[in-house]
């Protein structure tokens, strides 16, 4: 068994939560004491559910024990004397399919219209552990032995009172949200314990840092726009994609890995130079330009504050993968274990995907993770006169330019030298 370490959490203790929730296919467990209405599709949705709402009802209170009653029974309980609709949708896993809510309409009168009961956030819910290691409050991600069954399954989650969210497959991780009753850390240890799991971890989150940000402009100035299509397709993970470039013809498409309905944003501009960088539209200093340009897949992997978690990237791996890419492009890193995520680079490696990750931005002589990983190919950064910068990490399996004059403006670092060093790849690849 692979154990991941249990940390310490940066808060005043755990109140008792006025209501908690679990859900277990077509079998839910809600114990509200005076909880208000909106604190309960609250709940509902932090567990993947997403909530629609005629805006003009008043939402009252709930107070009460449910035991393995059922979820459309408990529902219609909720929202009377008020109607509504379910939809569900299957999880496949490797013990079974797994089932949940996906979607509550609560109607006020027969003709009357539903609106998103809340905007979903477009910042993670992160917390810091003692010593430094950030995770998303409340969620859990484990992995299963083979031959691990629904029934084990379930007898965790009644360990833990917690709810399956997600699974993530491959590599096959299940990601699992808790009340506040128990800590994550606490969760953790119940599931180390447990039989039938393999490890478990907080569900890991990860800043952007060393990542600036780019004022966009939208002019396109300086952009070479006769490049010749390429074949060999790039996914940039990064901030995202300035809606002012998504119509450019080397832009094959974009997705908000965080929040797959929302429109594309880039709050950051980060992920638009390097979208652009990966294409070919711009060549870094002292680097030759091509005739020919690489399409862009980009992926938005940050929230608005730099943040992203374990199960974001590998979302976003997922759907690099399936999205036919050959490569893909990281500019994220971090010197902590990245757990499961190293399944997930690993299995994209598997898959024939080339994985370019910027070495690091500390002039250190070691690389940042998952550039440091033997499934990835670790880029480092020089100068505009061709010399190892003085900020890049030097552990990297090449160096290219990380010097970019975009806007008028000059930005450096490894993340601008790795989607170079990427498209390369693309238009030329070399074993």
């Amino acid at each position: 068994m692979r154990y991941f370490p249990i940390i310490g959490i940066l808060l005043i203790g755990w109140s008792v939560q006025a209501a908690s929730l679990r859900i277990e296919d077509d079998r839910a467990w809600l114990s509200a004491e005076g909880s208000s209405l909106t604190e309960i599709l609250e709940l509902f949705q932090e567990r993947g559910t997403r909530v629609l709402i005629d805006p003009d009802l008043t939402l009252g209170k709930v107070d009460g024990e449910w035991e393995n009653a059922k979820v459309d029974r408990l529902v219609s309980q909720l929202v009377s004397p008020n109607s509504y609709s379910l939809d569900w949708e299957v999880m496949p896993s490797a013990m079974g399919n797994l089932y949940r809510i996906s979607t509550i309409r609560i109607f006020g009168s027969s003709a009357s219209s539903v609106e998103p009961f809340s905007k979903v956030s477009r910042m993670l819910d992160v917390v810091q552990g003692e010593n430094g290691i950030s995770y998303i409050r409340g969620e859990l991600m484990i992995g299963f032995k083979e031959g691990t069954t629904i029934q084990d399954l379930n007898a965790l989650l009644k360990k833990i009172n917690g709810t399956v969210v997600e699974v993530v497959d491959p590599p096959g991780i299940y990601r699992i949200k808790i009340n506040e009753g128990m800590s994550v850390e606490e969760a953790i240890a119940i599931a180390q314990a447990h039989p039938g799991v393999d490890a478990a971890e907080p569900n890991l989150a990860f800043p952007g840092s060393g990542n600036p940000a780019v004022p966009i402009s939208g002019t396109h100035a300086g952009l070479n726009l006769g490049l010749a299509p390429g074949e060999t397709a790039i996914a940039v993970f990064d901030s995202g994609l300035d809606p002012k470039y998504a119509g450019m013809p080397f832009i094959r498409g974009t997705y908000d890995a965080l929040n797959p309905s929302a429109e594309m944003t880039d709050p950051s501009g980060h992920g638009t130079l390097v979208s652009l960088i990966a294409s070919g539209a711009i060549t870094p200093l002292g680097e030759e330009s091509s005739e020919t340009g690489a399409p862009v897949l980009a992926v938005k992997v940050f929230d608005e504050n730099g943040m992203t978690s374990s199960d974001t990237l590998m979302r976003a791996i997922n759907y690099a993968i399936a999205s036919d890419v050959g490569i893909i492009n990281l500019s994220f890193g971090t010197y902590e274990n990245i757990g499961f995520l190293e399944d997930a680079v690993q299995y994209a490696a598997s898959q024939g995907v080339k994985i370019f990750v910027a070495s690091g931005n500390d002039g250190l002589d070691v690389a940042v993770n998952p550039a440091a990983s033997s499934a990835t190919i670790s880029i480092g950064a020089t100068d505009e006169y061709g010399n190892i910068a003085d900020y890049s990490n030097t552990e990297a399996d090449a160096f290219t330019s990380g010097t970019v004059k975009f806007d008028d403006k000059l930005h450096y670092g490894t993340s601008f030298a790795n989607p170079y060093a990427a498209y390369r790849y693309a238009i030329a690849p070399i074993e």
